[in-house]
C-alpha cells in the first residue's frame, strides 16, 4: 500500500512539473512574441452570458500607448495619461496613467506583469495552447484567467473567470503587426460641448 501511495505521489507530483513547465515554455514563447512587436491592432468581441456586449478594434504601441474603440467610446492612454471619452454622454474623463487599468484588454498587463502573480498551468485545445493564470493571492479579482495561443503565438482568445463563477469572453481577430502606427492615436481631443473631467 505505502508502494501505491509512494508511485502515486511521484506521478502526480511529475505531472505538476511537467505542466509548470510547459506553461513556462508556453509563456516564454508568447513573451518572445510581444517583444518582436513594435505596434498592432486587431479586432475585439466580448462575450457575456454567450452575447456579444462589446465589439471594436485595439490599437496597442510600446510602451504603453494604446486606444480600445467601441461604438460609443474611445479609451486610450499616451502612456502619461489615460483618458475615456463617451459619445453618447458627451464626457471625457482624463487621469494619470494606470499600468492595470482596462487591465482586460492590456497587452503588457496580461503578457508581462499578471503571470508572475499567478499560478500557471497549460493545455492543448484543437491547434490552440492554452496558458491557464490562477491568482496566488486574493488580491486579484478573478479566479482565473485563459489566455488561448494560436500558431503564430498570438492570444486569440481570452476567457476571465471571476470570483462569482461568471464568465467573460474576448476573442481577437484580424492581428496587423508593426504597422507603425502613429503616436497621434494616443492622444484625443474632445468635440466641442463634451464635458471634460480631469482628474490628474
Amino acid at each position: 500500500m505505502k508502494k501505491i501511495i509512494i508511485v502515486s505521489f511521484i506521478l502526480i507530483f511529475g505531472f505538476s512539473l511537467y505542466a509548470q513547465s510547459d506553461a513556462n515554455s508556453l509563456l516564454r514563447e508568447l513573451r518572445n512574441k510581444f517583444n518582436s512587436i513594435n505596434d498592432l491592432t486587431v479586432d475585439y468581441s466580448q462575450k457575456a452570458g454567450g452575447k456579444v456586449v462589446l465589439s471594436g478594434k485595439i490599437i496597442f504601441k510600446k510602451e504603453n500607448k494604446y486606444r480600445i474603440e467601441n461604438k460609443n467610446q474611445i479609451i486610450g492612454s499616451d502612456g502619461i495619461s489615460a483618458w475615456n471619452y463617451n459619445s453618447s454622454q458627451k464626457k471625457y474623463i482624463i487621469t494619470n496613467y494606470d499600468g492595470v487599468s482596462n487591465s482586460i484588454y492590456s497587452i503588457n498587463y496580461l503578457v508581462y506583469q499578471l503571470p508572475d502573480e499567478c499560478i500557471l498551468s497549460a493545455r492543448t485545445e484543437g491547434k490552440l495552447k492554452v496558458l491557464e493564470l490562477t491568482p496566488k493571492t486574493t488580491n486579484l479579482q478573478f479566479s482565473k484567467i485563459e489566455l488561448w495561443i494560436n500558431t503564430d503565438n498570438l492570444i486569440q482568445k481570452i476567457i476571465l473567470k471571476e470570483l462569482n463563477n461568471n464568465s467573460n469572453e474576448i476573442l481577437l481577430s484580424n492581428y496587423k503587426l508593426n504597422q507603425k502606427v502613429s503616436d497621434s492615436l494616443f492622444s484625443f481631443n474632445p468635440p466641442e460641448g463634451t464635458k471634460v473631467i480631469d482628474l490628474r
